[in-house]
């Protein structure tokens, strides 16, 4: 071939490396392109409008949850007071029926050296703690069996009373549904059955006081899956605090709430007015709770610590068998979740609740007569505690 004929190979390395170039992102882009402008299908078009309205948003945008508008509430100190109050009766439960051993009470957790009870000094032997009680006698007993995680949570009506409080059983029912959030609302509408009285927001036309769990506020020690999302939305629960991010669980509460249908209900008085349809997700971060930041830096921690262990160093393990036959070095929340810097953590929180002082004591929300005062939820919280010690057995079926 003459020079003369030749492709100038330089133009020809550039073209074709920009061609190449705009090839592969034209690739990369056109799914997603394709996914955008794919129209929604026939019905969610016309009957799901916060769907329409959240169809071509980013991602981002579909996880944000605007507080000024959806928990106005949330800019007073003293409904953050209020809320911090049972965040602490929580962390304070959860300590009281700790209990970390995942794999049974024997073998060794190198992770929470300062669980162990030794109990023959000579030969040593050891043990590690369950749920424990000051004074087991009759029925209150010590328990080493691993009846679930430590996840717990609470339930408050519309007025600042305590309703009731439930633990994560997946161990015990050998279940991995059994959890707190899904336990607890379950047991909600079985209480309205016993208590006619008890009230869960105002009469809504002729249903009963269970359709709706329209003023019940929810506190999770963690972001809740979709499963207890899914739960706490089909009840109609008001809101959702948690004390920690599941940064497994896709927030998975944050799109509910926003993409799903708000209901329109005519009250009593006949007066219209929406459910939300999901639950306000709102995380302990929005309520000045420090211990939230806490539990979400040691958990990445732990799992950093798992994930880059020498599996050959059983130090660095969550847990090994007597006879090395186990050794777990998985990085989960649940293992975390049974750690001396977790239990650490929740002691501290639940200690604040014998301590606080109050900034706000007269202060209530919304600010009716019938409402409980700070002060009143502060000491309903304390007198919720003393009663749950003796007859809570970690939230299973209790007496009323």
């Amino acid at each position: 071939m003459r020079d003369s004929d030749g492709i100038n190979r330089r133009d020809l390395i550039v073209k074709t490396a920009g061609a190449a170039s705009a090839t592969s992102a034209l690739a990369s882009m056109t799914p997603a392109m394709a996914q955008k402008s794919q129209p929604l299908p026939p019905g969610f078009d016309t009957q799901a409008q916060p769907l329409v309205d959240n169809w071509r948003n980013h991602l981002s945008e579909v996880v944000k949850v605007n507080f000024d508008k959806d928990a106005p509430e949330l800019a007073q100190d003293a409904v953050k007071e209020r809320h911090r109050i049972y965040c602490y009766l929580l962390m304070k439960l959860i300590h009281r029926f700790w209990n970390g051993n995942k794999h049974g009470p024997l073998g060794y957790y190198p992770q929470r050296a300062k669980q162990i009870e030794f109990i023959q000094q000579s030969p040593k032997t050891q043990r590690y703690h369950g749920d424990r009680i000051a004074n087991p006698e009759g029925t209150r007993i010590n328990r080493d069996r691993y009846l679930g995680h430590n996840i717990a949570c609470i339930a408050v009506d519309g007025n600042g009373a305590i309703i009731d409080f439930d633990f994560n059983h997946n161990d015990f029912f050998r279940s991995t549904a059994e959890h707190a959030e899904s336990r607890l609302v379950r047991r909600l509408f079985s209480l309205t059955d016993f208590f006619d009285s008890w009230k869960t927001g105002q009469p809504i036309g002729d249903r009963s006081r269970a359709f709706s769990l329209s003023e019940v506020t929810l506190y999770t020690s963690l972001e809740s899956c979709a499963q207890c999302s899914g739960v706490m939305s089909l009840g109609g629960v008001k809101q959702i605090v948690y004390m920690q991010n599941d940064f497994t669980a896709y927030m998975i509460g944050n799109i509910m709430y926003n993409l799903a249908n708000r209901i329109p209900i005519r009250d009593a008085q006949g007066v219209v007015s929406t459910l939300p349809g999901a639950p306000v997700p709102i995380p302990a971060s929005e309520i000045g709770l420090a211990e939230f930041k806490m539990l979400n830096d040691e958990n990445l921690k732990f799992a950093d610590k798992m994930s880059n262990a020498d599996q050959n160093d059983l130090e660095q393990a969550f847990f090994v068998s007597h006879d090395g036959t186990i050794k777990d070095f998985s990085p989960s929340i649940t293992s975390f979740l049974c750690t001396d810097r977790a239990y650490e953590i929740f002691d501290e929180g639940g200690k604040k609740l014998d301590t606080l002082a109050l900034h706000f004591p007269k202060e209530r929300f919304p600010g009716e007569e019938k409402i409980l005062t700070n002060e009143q939820c502060l000491k309903e919280a304390r007198e919720f505690y003393k009663y749950a010690d003796v007859e809570g057995y970690r939230g299973s079926p209790h007496k009323l």
